[in-house]
């Protein structure tokens, strides 16, 4: 019974340590935030090497490196990767420092490889310890069932924390307690005693001490921390927030006793002939082109600056929907005017995408604030939070909530040198059948930080309608018109990549491949393995792990690209393995019947499309859409567990499948350069490939 506890306890801690570092690491170097793959597969190839070595390694060493990781990002020592390797970079990162050069970009490959090495090095004993585990076992369908049932128990305890808003540096130092009390020799127990209060310590202990700081609280995606500006500074915000380390969001008081004090000072300045204080405040500015607005939609509602002006203008009603409760729960007590407390106001915790599937409300007017995201929803994918709000598709479901006369008020970030701007025109072109008036208020000081703002409607009447009957607004909009054009890639929600210029692999994910292909032939030549090393079970862990991706993209365009969808979906994936096994245990399912249902089930997921479900209500939706989707896995289950069973050497038989996921996970880029479909493919092609190298052995 001890043996069992031991194995559940490190199966819970490697799942559990393995999405605590993508978070904590990816939000304190925030180019891992855009890169989160590199810490999966840090975790992957340091398991597997664990259990392919031949040495065993203490838990002690696992303890000692979480405590290295928590010091170099708590401390702030590699922050500067972001900016050394942004160059390299293609996706836009917002807020990063212009230091391209050679020497930079060098430095920066190389603290990212020092990190990569220190995430791998410190899951190498807990991939031997798990080894050792199915090396041993007689019972490994029994094993592997502990072990995933564990996995589960981690990764939904990880994601408890995140409900709970707890700092990650509390989730270290609950795993290097589990790791202490795993440890048998009481020399070693001394040393992580020590080494744990020096962790707690260093993550918990090191005060805030940026100016004019409040308080800093982990959500569910990113890390926020509220900070006040001085009540005489009148050109900021009383409050704004600051996320993964950016400047992110002011809660600004615009009521009209605030205005009345801008417009003094607006006065009292020599401002440019172009600018109208009247029309400044990008917050109001969309209830001064249409009037007599109802039914308001606002999506990124975030701290409240959209939400208190449709209170303010006289909205009846207001949809605010945010994708982060805490962002919300900031702008209910921090907020000047409160407008989260009106009786107008229904607050929805929901991915925007998800809310235009599933309302069934018309609305006068519907504005889209700055949703750019600086962290990831999952840690699976490289798709953005907002990635799938301005595909072609996102834009038809906005169009089939607006009213007749409804107008779509966009506002979004659009640097120069970059297409983001031609790709949002592009599918507001396509969808509603006109080019989009287009206008910046960069100039705008004073109401925000500004943007690009994109005005559409069904009725293709947004001038004559609206800009025609104001002579002073259309003179203010006409001097900050922009015409981006429609030369680029169509957003789709296969190729929904907005921040990637066009169809290509970005060359920072090029390079990090070549190193850990290189990385990887090196451990190769050094390391002393055990075992022989299983092509058959590599192959089928890059076909799993690339299933994987492109099932979490596809179940969020279902159910929402949030936290919540993520946990269930790779819930709802480990209980079709945990399904395979139990089946496999009781009747003994043959390969020559479960490759032709992997055959089967993967020809549904091309033939049939993800769509079709959108029209069942959402319990039915979740049934049949969990069992469409995850089908192939239950089948690709029953041939994994089945060649474990049958393996002469077990632990080298699962690294050496821990080691394909790891290759799997690099194939993922190709979904940059021909979409996520590809990955199906990719995926499909690595199955097959298994079939000839499980014939040889059989």
């Amino acid at each position: 019974m001890k043996k069992y506890c031991q194995l559940a306890l490190i199966s819970f801690v490697i799942l559990f340590l393995e999405l605590l570092l993508i978070r904590l690491i990816g939000t304190e170097i925030r180019i891992f935030a855009y890169f989160s793959n590199l810490i999966l597969l840090a975790t992957f190839v340091g398991s597997g090497i664990g259990m392919l070595s031949k040495f065993n390694f203490s838990p002690k060493v696992s303890v000692f490196l979480l405590s290295v990781i928590v010091l170099i990002v708590n401390t702030r020592l590699f922050n500067n990767i972001t900016d050394f390797l942004s160059p390299l970079n293609e996706n836009k990162i917002w807020f990063q420092q212009d230091t391209a050069s050679l020497g930079n970009i060098i430095a920066g490959l190389f603290m990212t490889a020092f990190l990569f090495f220190l995430v791998l090095f410190s899951f190498i004993p807990l991939g031997r310890y798990l080894g050792n585990f199915f090396e041993d076992s007689k019972r490994i369908i029994f094993v592997y069932s502990i072990n995933i049932v564990a996995s589960i128990v981690g990764m939904w305890a990880f994601y408890g924390l995140s409900f709970f808003a707890i700092s990650p540096f509390v989730g270290v130092v609950i795993a290097q307690l589990i790791l202490f009390f795993l440890s048998d020799t009481a020399q070693h127990k001394i040393f992580m005693v020590v080494v744990i209060f020096i962790t707690a310590a260093v993550g918990l202990g090191i005060p805030n001490n940026s100016e004019n700081w409040i308080k800093t609280v982990w959500s569910p995606y990113q890390k926020l921390s509220l900070h006040k500006y001085p009540d005489s500074d009148s050109a900021h915000p009383n409050y704004f927030l600051n996320v993964n380390g950016a400047t992110y969001m002011g809660l600004y008081n615009f009521s009209d006793e605030q205005r009345i004090q801008i417009e003094k000072k607006v006065k009292e300045l020599p401002m440019p002939s172009t600018y109208n204080v009247n029309f400044a405040d990008q917050y109001r500015l969309p209830y001064l082109m249409k009037q007599n607005i109802k039914d308001v939609l606002i999506v990124g509602a975030g701290g409240g600056n959209d939400v208190a002006a449709a209170v303010r203008m006289g909205a009846s009603s207001v949809d605010a929907v945010e994708i982060d409760p805490q962002i919300i729960n900031f702008g209910k007590k921090y907020y000047p005017e409160n407008p989260y407390s009106s009786l107008k106001v229904n607050i929805v915790i929901d991915d925007g995408r998800s809310f235009f599937r599933r309302t069934s409300k018309k609305y006068d007017m519907i504005v889209m604030g700055l949703a750019d995201s600086h962290t990831l929803s999952s840690s699976l994918t490289n798709i953005r939070l907002d990635h799938y709000l301005y595909t072609k598709e996102s834009f038809e479901d906005v169009k089939k909530i607006l009213k007749p006369d409804g107008l779509l008020f966009l506002s979004f970030e659009v640097l120069q040198n970059t297409k983001i701007g031609n790709k949002i025109e592009k599918n507001l072109n396509e969808v509603f059948g006109h080019k989009p008036v287009i206008f910046e208020l960069h100039d705008t000081q004073f109401f925000g930080l500004g943007g690009v703002i994109f005005m559409a409607n069904e009725k293709r009447d947004v001038e004559e309608k609206y800009l025609n009957k104001n002579q002073d607004l259309k003179k203010f909009i006409e001097e900050r018109r922009m015409y981006y054009g429609n030369d680029s890639t169509t957003l789709s929600d296969n190729w929904p990549y907005l921040y990637l210029d066009g169809p290509r692999i970005p060359q920072i994910h090029l390079w990090v491949s070549i190193f850990l292909i290189a990385a990887f032939f090196a451990f190769r030549k050094i390391v002393s393995w055990q075992g022989s090393f299983r092509w058959d079970f590599f192959v089928l862990g890059a076909g799993f792990l690339l299933y994987e991706f492109q099932n979490v993209s596809k179940t969020s365009l279902l159910f929402g690209n949030t936290w919540v969808t993520s946990l269930f979906t790779i819930t709802a994936i480990l209980l079709f393995i945990l399904l395979a096994n139990i089946i496999q245990s009781k009747f003994q399912f043959p390969l020559w019947i479960a490759y032709p249902g992997l055959a089967v089930s993967f020809a549904l997921q091309f033939l049939m499309p993800i769509e079709v479900f959108n029209s069942l209500a959402f319990n039915l939706r979740a049934i049949f859409g969990s069992l469409f989707l995850n089908l192939p896995l239950f089948f690709s289950g029953i041939i994994f567990i089945t060649l474990l069973r049958d393996a002469e050497e077990k632990s080298s038989a699962l690294a050496s499948n821990l080691i394909g996921s790891a290759a799997g996970g690099l194939f993922e880029v190709f979904s940059f350069l021909w979409g996520i479909q590809s990955l199906l493919i990719l995926a499909l092609i690595f199955y097959l490939i298994s079939i000839p190298l499980v014939w040889r052995r059989q």
